[in-house]
């Protein structure tokens, strides 16, 4: 049996980032431009921040790589991913939230997890399987390729929904 290729997003979708800004700030802004401009001009030289965000999933699985749009030190996620246990994969840091990860991935999966809206929509039109983990920001965003943990059977099954519903279209 052949295992899916799956890749992993991590804020918001293994590390808890959202609650981590709440703590750090008092409130999760309504526009990514404020949030940006935090992690821009302030978190980024914040390595207890960075280490200090609490795990919200682990796999049950070995994922294929991570890929994240921080922008913080590279060494500070491998670290928190090491020191929560979680499956040494390769990990790329798209340097911006703006950017596709797209390219960064492509051939590399078969499958993509991932919290932002943005980040699904613009996979699954450029032709790389993404599905939604689920989470406080996409709570009213309704898609059928959900998911809300990051267990192996529960990713194939709605994986093979979308291959489905693709082959159909």
């Amino acid at each position: 049996m052949n295992k899916l290729r799956i890749g992993l997003d991590i804020d918001d979708t293994i590390a808890g980032f959202s609650q981590g800004y709440i703590e750090r700030f008092g409130k999760f802004p309504k526009v990514d431009w404020a949030i940006t401009r935090n992690v821009n001009n302030i978190l980024i030289k914040e390595r207890e921040f960075w280490l200090g965000l609490p795990l919200l999933r682990k796999p049950d699985f070995e994922p294929r790589l991570y890929c994240s749009c921080r922008i913080n030190n590279k060494r500070w996620t491998k670290q928190y991913l090491n020191d929560r246990g979680l499956p040494k994969s390769p990990l790329y840091q798209i340097p911006g939230y703006h950017l596709s990860k797209a390219e960064t991935i492509r051939g590399k999966v078969d499958v993509f997890i991932d919290d932002s809206v943005r980040i699904f929509e613009d996979l699954n039109k450029k032709g790389i399987p993404c599905l939604l983990i689920d989470s406080v920001q996409n709570k009213n965003y309704e898609t059928p390729y959900r998911i809300y943990s990051l267990k192996y059977a529960e990713i194939e099954g709605v994986y093979n929904k979308l291959l489905t519903d693709k082959n159909l279209e």
